[in-house]
């Protein structure tokens, strides 16, 4: 069970996670607009290398984005499990309670995994500016799709977090 205070942490990372994937969708869709406006007569580039390089980086960034969040929670899991109570970079302290350490962990991965993706659309963006292949287009959309996946919910958030704490448990379990 998740105590009050855990919960008032919990939901001030989904609102941080939600306003910064929120804002780097933004982004993007803004970029997105102001290149689809500046195209104009011929592209400055002919053929279409930076397609395909954005296509292959989009296979990539995809890969990456759902591998590495996981790999940056499980590292941060580990911690909680083994007791580690450092600070924040900012020098904040860290939440008590593993639910509260748990949030944090969240929001570290999802700014993970959205700012690939981001990345990738960003390339696939410049790459229409570039060359104006509409499969570029294309591809900055299912990259946008991918970070929009991102956006946390108050109850996927907790659901996550109850998965976390009991693979802590199982792991401080095992290690001893």
């Amino acid at each position: 069970m998740i105590d009050e205070q855990a919960k008032q942490q919990i939901a001030g990372s989904v609102r941080t996670s939600q306003i910064i994937v929120a804002a780097l969708s933004m982004g993007v869709v803004t970029y997105a607009v102001a290149v689809v406006f500046l195209i104009s007569g011929d592209p400055p580039l002919k053929g279409n290398l930076l397609t395909l390089l954005a296509i292959v980086f989009a296979g990539i960034v995809y890969v990456l984005g759902l591998v590495i969040p996981h790999f940056v929670a499980a590292a941060q899991r580990q911690k909680i499990a083994a007791g580690d109570r450092t600070c924040s970079p900012d020098q904040r302290p860290v939440p008590d309670s593993d639910a509260g350490q748990l949030a944090l962990s969240y929001l570290t991965k999802t700014l993970v995994g959205a700012a690939l993706f981001e990345g990738g659309c960003f390339f696939a963006l410049t790459a229409y500016l570039l060359e104006a292949r509409v499969l570029s287009l294309g591809v900055a959309a299912v990259l946008l799709l991918c970070l929009l996946a991102q956006f946390p919910t108050q109850a996927r958030v907790e659901a996550w977090i109850a998965e976390q704490r009991r693979r802590v448990e199982d792991e401080r379990l095992f290690s001893r």
